[in-house]
């Protein structure tokens, strides 16, 4: 195939600056080095922007074909966002967990993966350990805070609808070193010294000197954050609406804008709920007994929330918690052969229990190779109870991941989900699309399947799994109004645990948890929600092509639940979905040829 866009040149540049991106991409040229810091090296940076996105706007649109024209464009708009980050956010400079999300995402993959050699990645890690104690002692000196920036109206960022961009310019108001990022820092670094010491265990004393080289530099850098840092620092690093609405149109790739979200999310919020009470109301007597009739005549926000706590009650044993999932994700294969929705990937994965040090991230989650490193295994990791939990903390957590949750975890994370999807998109031959896919289609994709295989059957109408479906979609919606409410609108606590524990039926520790997160990062909480959307808005478009109007079948303004098209097949739709890798949204429904 000939790379019209010189594709292997741009990312062979692009991963000399951005090691650590690069290693995640499965490109392994640079996995000893860290990204140069400091003046000089966002200098550099900024300079390979410019150049290539000189490069690639002078090639004539007419030269590409549709593929390479997509791809064009989608390197462009990832080029505009690398430059929108380190012009307008410039995490290090207010962002003290910046660097230690940075060293984290440097350091893991050399000891959990299995591309190259083990004595490669040994070498590598070694390097990159060494290596830490200068950057952290960098990190400490840039956090200065930022002043007032006066930046074009112009973000960069890629717009819908032959929408022209604003011209003028615009202010960005200053942003002090935040307090909440820093303590968050102090609390979190010491996991770059677990990961040294793990780097030990992993391929031996060899690694020691280095390794006690990042674990001492770590313990200074907290002191020097407790010391210097953190009587300095103040707020919790909220974008403010101007800088907010900018990011949200880099990571969405202009597919969405703040207020299009609110709108669609509080519909469909609504509906949710509503669609939840009435299943609640359909199957109180088969959870709730003798106390149906009583739930049934009191508040309908309660009566859910029972009927939701009596189907936790219905969970396996903790130590039968693998097995389970391996045995639904055995499920939804024997589903996907017999209905035929989509093509079963040959890429091996492995269903295990989570590595303890990453116990405390996630519950369940797919570790997937890197786009390029084609044919590795992916990992998909089930978190048991920590070993020194109260048997009450036991019940908890299988109350949360209950039978019918284990089902729709193998869904999201496994089939047709995550894995399928990622282990689809790796076959692409298109490097541009494969380095730079989209998250927000992928988590996107993740939350649609999930509704298209409750559509398809998949339960056999099991009306309390659609419950807990709908609860977990509901957190979807939520987590969009939350990002925006806390980052544009200035919403406190009270504001978000009521959106998520009085309004989602979330529970309190995991809506303080959320809470936290969408403080400390910024408009990744949207992408499941606008994803699934975007996906949705596909599939109602490749209806409308074939000739038939998309209606629901009871009349509910909901995900799925479409009546049949005729002219439609959705396995066809799903099949050329997943054939052109990882796009963003907007450049997916031009490759499908659903633009409007």
């Amino acid at each position: 195939m000939i790379d019209a866009l010189d594709a292997a040149g741009l990312l062979a540049r692009f991963a000399a600056l951005h090691p650590v991106a690069a290693t995640g991409m499965g490109i392994h040229d640079y996995d000893g080095s860290w990204s140069e810091h400091g003046p000089a090296g966002r200098a550099a940076r900024l300079d390979w922007c410019d150049r290539e996105e000189g490069r690639l706007a002078a090639i004539p649109a007419a030269s590409l074909s549709p593929d390479d024209l997509c791809d064009r464009d989608l390197a462009l708009g990832t080029i505009r966002a690398i430059r929108f980050e380190l012009q307008e956010v410039q995490p290090e400079a207010w962002d003290a967990l910046h660097t230690v999300s940075v060293i984290g995402g440097g350091l893991f993959p050399l000891i959990a993966r299995g591309f190259g050699t083990a004595e490669r990645r040994a070498s590598d890690l070694a390097s990159r350990l060494a290596q830490v104690p200068a950057l952290l002692d960098a990190a400490v000196a840039d956090l200065t805070g930022l002043p007032e920036l006066r930046v074009p109206a112009d973000d960069g960022a890629p717009r819908r609808g032959g929408d022209l961009p604003p011209t003028g310019t615009v202010t960005l108001p200053a942003r002090p070193v935040s307090r909440l990022h820093t303590e968050t820092a102090i609390a979190q670094a010491p996991g770059i010294a677990e990961l040294a010491e793990l780097g030990v265990t992993t391929y031996g004393e060899a690694l020691r000197g280095p390794a006690d080289a990042a674990i001492a530099a770590t313990d200074r850098f907290i002191e020097r954050l407790q010391r210097e840092v953190l009587p300095k620092s103040s707020g919790e690093g909220r974008y403010g609406a101007a800088l907010y609405d900018r990011a949200l149109r880099h990571t969405l790739f202009g597919s969405h804008d703040r207020a299009a979200i609110a709108a669609k999310g509080e519909q469909e919020f609504a509906a949710v709920r509503a669609r939840m009470i009435s299943i609640a109301q359909r199957i109180a007597p088969e959870w709730l007994g003798e106390r149906a009739t009583a739930a049934l005549s009191g508040d309908r926000s309660t009566l859910v929330a029972e009927v939701l706590h009596a189907i936790g009650g219905d969970h396996c044993a903790p130590e039968e918690m693998l097995d389970r999932s391996r045995a639904e994700t055995a499920r939804c294969e024997a589903f996907i052969r017999k209905t035929g929705l989509v093509d079963l990937p040959k890429e091996p994965l492995e269903i295990m229990w989570t590595p303890l040090f990453l116990r405390a991230y996630a519950g369940a989650f797919l570790d997937a190779p890197g786009p390029l490193d084609r044919g590795e295994k992916s990992f998909f990791y089930v978190t048991p109870a920590p070993d020194d939990a109260t048997p009450e903390q036991v019940e908890s957590k299988m109350r949360e991941d209950n039978n019918r949750m284990l089902a729709l975890l193998a869904i999201h994370e496994a089939i047709p989900g995550h894995y399928l999807q990622l282990a689809a998109a790796n076959q692409t031959p298109r490097p541009l699309r494969a380095a730079f896919g989209s998250g927000v289609f992928a988590e996107g994709w993740a939350v649609y399947v999930t509704q298209v295989m409750i559509d398809e059957g998949f339960g056999d109408g099991d009306l309390a799994l659609e419950l807990v479906h709908w609860k977990f979609y509901l957190r979807c919606i939520a987590n969009a109004l939350l990002d925006a409410g806390i980052h544009a609108d200035g919403r406190d606590e009270a504001w978000a645990l009521d959106l998520m524990v009085g309004q989602s039926w979330q529970e309190e520790a995991e809506a303080k948890a959320k809470y936290l997160r969408a403080r400390l990062t910024s408009t990744q909480l949207p992408t499941y929600f606008v994803g699934s959307m975007g996906c949705w808005e596909a599939e109602d478009r490749a209806r409308r092509a074939a000739g038939g109007p998309v209606a629901h079948v009871d009349g509910a303004d909901l995900p799925g639940n479409r009546v049949e098209t005729p002219g439609f097949s959705r396995p066809n739709h799903l099949r050329a979905v997943l054939s052109h890798g990882t796009p963003p949204i907007p450049l997916l429904e031009r490759l499908l040829g659903l633009a409007e």
